[in-house]
């Protein structure tokens, strides 16, 4: 615990990365509200399975818990 505890006094935070970037968010949430988006291929793009994609972005381009994570939006949550 003092460990942990001297971590976070220098700045650090424990836990895993997020899969997706703001950039790669911004850029799934502007594809999915395009209607002839595929998702496979943009799946395939970012490096990500589809799962992860519906994850962080609704079918309608709509950010769902996940994305508004790593956009920094805890208040909208």
């Amino acid at each position: 615990m003092a460990g942990l505890a001297a971590a976070r006094a220098r700045g650090r935070k424990g836990g895993r990365r997020f899969a997706l970037t703001k950039a790669q968010v911004r850029l799934a949430q502007a594809a999915m509200k395009d209607r002839d988006t595929s998702v496979s291929k943009l799946c395939a793009e970012l490096g990500i399975r589809r799962v992860t994609l519906y994850r962080h972005v609704g079918p309608d381009g709509a950010l769902r818990d996940h994305g508004k994570r790593v956009l920094g939006l805890q208040g909208a949550l």
